[in-house]
Order: structure tokens, then C-alpha cells, then sequence
């Protein structure tokens, strides 16, 4: 069993020694650290680490927020160290901890907590559109021209009364009833 440490230091004002010194003390064999600044470089940096593990082996970060940036990268972590066989340990958060074969249920945990929080946002998402509809109201402008009076337009249009003409008839600018013509021969 070899316990390697990664560090990650994910500010430029944030130095890494505070996290080195805690792994040190946690008796880390090895110590990854990464320190690049955009999303490409650590993402390199990750894999990298991920292929240096090995069956057996323990992982020991500081604090989460050492290793993943979000509960999805996380989760994705947790598993492809489980399929190879290694373990997880965070310090600051025990929860965490999958070195005494609870990487499955921890795994499965965090899968449901995913799952719950993308159903959430679906229906917070559903119900801020059904919103206005509940309300008797439709989204956007509301409509200058009834059905009818839309009818009545087109109708006049077609006979070959001006927009100006027809606005002035039913108490709309001639812009409405020319956007009107567009739409009518777009359709007819």
C-alpha cells in the first residue's frame, strides 16, 4: 500500500505548502502537486496523477476542493479510482473516506446527490416557465391585435386599405399592421 498526497493549488494568491506539509505529516510515499492555472493544463495534470496509481494504493488530498472543482468531477474520480482498485481520503472531510471498502456505497451516495440536484434544476427550470402560464399570463409582449382584429387587418390589407389607414381604424400604429404584410406573405 502507497499512500500518495495531491496537492492543488487552485488560486495564485493560495501557495501549496500548507497542503504539502499536511500530507507530509500523513505519511504520504509520494506528493503530486499541481499548480497550473486553466482547466487544459490541470486536467492534463489529473490524468497524470490517475496514471501513476496503482491497485492498493491510498489517495490523500487536504480538502476536496484540492481534487475537484464540482460533486460531478468528484464522482467521476471516485470512480475510476475504485476500477483501479485504489482508495480515497480527504482530511478535512471523513465522510469521504473509501480505504475501508466503502468506496461502493460512497460512490453511490454521491451518484444520488448528482441526480437529485439535476432533477431540481429541471424542475426549478419547468416550473419558472409554467410560472406566467399559472397565472393566466403568456410569456412575452402581450398581443396588440386580437385573432379577430388581426383577421380584420389582413383582410383589409388585401383589399388594398393602407397600414397607416388600417392602424388608424383600430387604434394601432401602421408599424403593427405592416408587420402584418410580412407575415402575410410569408404564409400566403
Amino acid at each position: 500500500m502507497v499512500k500518495i498526497g495531491y496537492a492543488r493549488v487552485s488560486s495564485k494568491w493560495y501557495r501549496s505548502e500548507v497542503q504539502l506539509s499536511e500530507l507530509k505529516q500523513q505519511g504520504c510515499d509520494r506528493i503530486w502537486s499541481d499548480t497550473a492555472e486553466d482547466g487544459a493544463s490541470r486536467s492534463e495534470t489529473l490524468k497524470a496523477f490517475l496514471a501513476d496509481v496503482s491497485p492498493g494504493d491510498v489517495i490523500v488530498v487536504s480538502r476536496l476542493s484540492a481534487i475537484a472543482d464540482t460533486i460531478a468531477e468528484l464522482f467521476s474520480l471516485l470512480e475510476r479510482l475504485n476500477e483501479k482498485g485504489a482508495s480515497f481520503r480527504s482530511m478535512s472531510e471523513p465522510w469521504i473516506n473509501t480505504e475501508d471498502g466503502r468506496a461502493a456505497m460512497v460512490i453511490e451516495i454521491l451518484g444520488g446527490v448528482i441526480d437529485f440536484e439535476l432533477g431540481m434544476a429541471d424542475l426549478e427550470s419547468r416550473s419558472a416557465e409554467d410560472r406566467p402560464r399559472s397565472f393566466g399570463l403568456s410569456r412575452g409582449r402581450p398581443k396588440k391585435l386580437s385573432d379577430t382584429e388581426r383577421e380584420e387587418a389582413i383582410s383589409l390589407l388585401s383589399m388594398g386599405k393602407t397600414a397607416a389607414e388600417i392602424g388608424r381604424m383600430l387604434g394601432v400604429s401602421r408599424s403593427t399592421i405592416s408587420r402584418l404584410k410580412v407575415v402575410r406573405s410569408e404564409t400566403g
